[in-house]
């Protein structure tokens, strides 16, 4: 099972991505710990900026009792 990865949403004009993460819910037991692989893992989010108006958005994190997943979508505005 591939544990990390980027997908792009819209390939044809390549403005959405999601980068993703999944690990063992025994990694990440807490807050504390979700908090430390969002800094180590993802970028920090931010409104449009720039010419291309290029944001980031906050992670979101999903849980079962087996798995983590982070999730965290980024691109460009129209």
């Amino acid at each position: 099972m591939k544990n990390r990865g980027v997908k792009s949403i819209d390939p044809l004009s390549d403005t959405l991505q999601v980068d993703w993460l999944v690990v063992p819910a025994e990694h990440c037991p807490d807050e504390n710990s979700v908090a430390r692989l969002v800094q180590r893992h993802f970028r920090r989010p931010h409104e449009p900026w720039g010419a291309n108006r290029a944001y980031v958005h906050e992670v979101i994190v999903r849980r079962t009792r087996r798995r983590v997943l982070l999730l965290q979508y980024s691109g460009l505005e129209p």
